[in-house]
């Protein structure tokens, strides 16, 4: 008998947001996985730092091979800086404040990161966002185009932002700093469904039709299910009459 042993995931959907904002975002969850007998399989989870969690559960076999897929390649998150760490507790503090609508304490805690870690994402996106809500647009367009140069924003582990990241781009009407960085996202997750609609988004916004369908129907073939897919494929098509 073959026996199951490696790290595992089991992907999963996790909702966001409600009504037109609602958007679905996939989520891998790893597994150590060590085959006990014939009929069992014991699970131990791994944190987001690939380290074991503590938590352990044993599952049939059958439905553990119904659930799980092998992970060859597993490599864990690199391990954070002290400079990282404090950058990142700075960030948080930042969210905070933005979240109580404390913008001038939220733009302190970011900076504070910045000057830690000049080129740390999760702070740069933070204060460029922050800025956009701020009506600070040039402030927030120049950080933008900082963060369009770190080359850490399309590592996988940052998958979260950079869709979100060009979202931002497109929002503000940086149409070609917004393409560059969706292209280059398609390089490192080029099955990523979202990433081909916000495409179709994009050139929705600057007319060509053509080319948002064209986007948009890569995005369809990914997932034939994609609801935000198919409702604005519907626009699109009521777009394309009045032409």
């Amino acid at each position: 008998m073959k026996r199951i042993h490696g790290v595992f995931f089991e992907e999963s959907n996790l909702t966001l947001g409600t009504g037109h904002t609602q958007k679905n975002q996939k989520l891998k969850n790893y597994c150590m996985a060590d085959q006990v007998d014939e009929a069992q399989v014991k699970l131990t989870f791994l944190g987001d730092d690939g380290e074991p969690t503590g938590i352990e559960i044993t599952m049939a076999v059958d439905e553990f091979l119904k659930r799980f897929t092998f992970e060859p390649s597993f490599m864990p998150p690199k391990a954070k800086s002290k400079d990282q760490k404090l950058a990142d507790k700075h960030s948080a503090m930042a969210e905070k404040h933005r979240e109580r609508k404390e913008y001038f304490s939220a733009e302190w805690e970011y900076n504070k990161a910045l000057k830690i870690e000049p080129e740390n994402i999760r702070a740069n996106f933070g204060v460029g966002t922050l800025y956009m809500e701020m009506g600070e647009t040039d402030k927030a367009k120049d950080v933008f185009k900082k963060l369009a140069q770190v080359e850490a924003i399309f590592e996988e582990e940052n998958k979260h932002i950079f869709n979100e990241f060009g979202i931002t781009l497109r929002k503000t009407k940086m149409y070609d700093e917004a393409l560059a960085n969706y292209m280059k996202a398609l390089e490192i997750s080029p099955q990523d469904e979202n990433l081909y609609f916000n495409i179709a988004r994009l050139y929705y916004d600057l007319g060509e039709l053509e080319k948002a369908q064209e986007w948009l129907e890569k995005a369809l073939n990914i997932n034939p299910d994609f609801r935000e897919a198919r409702q604005f494929k519907d626009i699109l098509a009521a777009a394309a009459k009045k032409t």
